[in-house]
């Protein structure tokens, strides 16, 4: 029996028996409340690679319904991300009635859900789709991109340049690892640096170590006001000192180590990045209100934890209200409107490395 924190996951939720499975269609055996209604959520395959993923945002979507939860069952459906698989759940979700579906997880997932053309049961997915297709009605996104952190850090990055370097176009150049994230989080930054009138000045790529020798001369000459990393914390402390004092080194969550107690990076003090409220701010209202993430979590499984939280409080506010909303969220502010894009705006918050760790800088 597949396990978090110990025990078997329907040891752990509220309710009773599933009904048997439909053929190709997988159950977790957890269901979330009594009665009410019903809510499905979508999750990767607990043999596969995701599963240590599945496991943090299904453990925060526990605790979402722990505090929120009056009024909602939530059904956990186990279904790989093609589009066939996908098929077959939602027309078991749509003859039991089901009112919305939480996921698909993966970009893959969220990609074979336009590939249906359509869905009977409103849907928040739970990442971007890897290609630009059209979105057909009730399907909304709301997710942790880098590329929406590598824009935002590309505006706050830029208006700090004009203020230190007034009279002139700023300039901006990136440093990133070999990765498709890092690919689509430098393409992010750099298009908003230029749509502001900034001068883009490129990448430097690499694969193996982080490029310590003649890094400021790979930069170009005259030197960049602002250098993005796009990278691990790990790979941007290896890098920090080799850019040099001048520039203003920025990040996104990639580079964030949260906050713990077990690391600290003195290296990386002064860098700026942008975090979700769940990892900088412990004072936030929102992220009081829920318990902490097991102590066995990484970083990218606290984040995961606390989007499950905030994706059941966004369901539940999408079921209660429909129409444009805004929410303080512990993965950031998140606002809605459908009838301007069907993605959820998350505002992560700004920060900064402190002492070895990311603070956060926006006083509430």
């Amino acid at each position: 029996m597949w396990s978090l924190w110990g025990a078997p996951l329907w040891a752990l939720a509220q309710g009773g028996a599933n009904p048997p499975p439909d053929p190709g269609v997988e159950r977790r055996r957890v269901i979330l409340g009594q009665g009410g209604i019903p809510v499905a959520l979508l999750l990767p395959p607990q043999d596969g690679p995701f599963a240590r993923a599945s496991s943090a945002l299904l453990a925060g979507v526990m605790a979402g319904h722990a505090r929120d939860g009056e009024g909602l069952q939530v059904e956990v459906f186990e279904v790989d991300h093609q589009a066939d698989q996908l098929a077959v759940v939602y027309a078991e979700l749509q003859e039991r009635g089901f009112a919305m579906a939480l996921g698909p997880l993966t970009r893959n997932g969220a990609s074979a859900l336009l590939e249906l053309g359509g869905v009977a049961v409103p849907t928040l997915a739970l990442n971007l789709p890897e290609r630009d297709l059209p979105v057909p009605p009730r399907i909304a996104f709301f997710g942790l991109a880098t590329e929406s952190e590598s824009r935002q850090v590309a505006r706050h990055a830029f208006v700090q340049s004009v203020r230190r370097s007034p009279g002139r176009r700023p300039r901006a150049a990136a440093v990133m690892s070999a990765s498709p994230l890092a690919r689509r989080s430098v393409q992010a930054f750099g298009e908003a640096w230029v749509e502001q009138g900034g001068d883009f000045r490129g990448v430097v790529e690499f694969t193996g170590p982080p490029p310590s020798r003649d890094l400021q001369a790979r930069l170009g000459t005259p030197a960049p006001d602002v250098v993005f990393l796009a990278m691990g914390a790990e790979q941007a402390r290896a890098l920090r000192p080799a850019v040099g004092p001048d520039a203003a080194v920025w990040s996104t969550s990639l580079a964030s180590i949260g906050n713990t107690a077990q690391l600290r990076l003195p290296e990386l003090d002064g860098m700026r990045l942008v975090e979700m409220p769940w990892q900088v701010e412990p004072d936030h209202p929102a992220v009081m209100s829920y318990p902490r993430a097991p102590a066995g979590f990484n970083v990218e499984m606290q984040r995961l934890y606390a989007l499950g939280i905030d994706a059941f409080r966004v369901a539940r506010q999408m079921l209660a209200v429909p129409g444009p909303f805004q929410l303080d969220g512990v993965t950031g502010r998140l606002r809605f409107d459908p009838a301007q894009s069907p993605r959820i705006e998350r505002t992560a918050v700004l920060s900064e490395y402190r002492g070895g760790l990311p603070v956060a800088l926006q006083i509430r």
